[in-house]
């Protein structure tokens, strides 16, 4: 079962299940960033708020599941959300760059 072949259905009770079965409980969780709306596409990259904003690009994020215990191999919740609300058109547009909201250390 590919990603693709789960979202067809858009936000239901088969995706769900299907993020369950395809990726554990970092599915669930990215299923229920989907349902609050959590994720956010900037001009430049697409965040997912969670305990802190984490920024996706691509196959990578900013969180330390992705980075530590997912060791880049495999998406974290958040790729999955984004992947998913990318399929679906389910984000939040945010007419800025993500990097203009950024702190810089001086």
């Amino acid at each position: 079962m590919k990603l693709d072949d789960v979202v067809k259905g858009g936000l239901s009770l088969e995706l769900y299940k299907a993020l369950k079965g395809l990726f554990g409980r970092r599915g669930e969780k990215a299923f229920r960033y989907l349902v609050e709306g959590r994720v956010k596409r900037y001009r430049d990259f697409f965040v997912v708020v969670g305990r802190e904003e984490y920024i996706v690009d691509e196959n990578f994020c900013t969180c330390r599941d992705f980075q530590i215990n997912l060791r880049f191999e495999k998406p974290c919740a958040h790729i999955i959300a984004v992947e998913v609300a990318k399929r679906l058109k389910l984000y939040d547009y945010v007419d800025a760059y993500y990097v203009d909201f950024l702190e810089v250390e001086r």
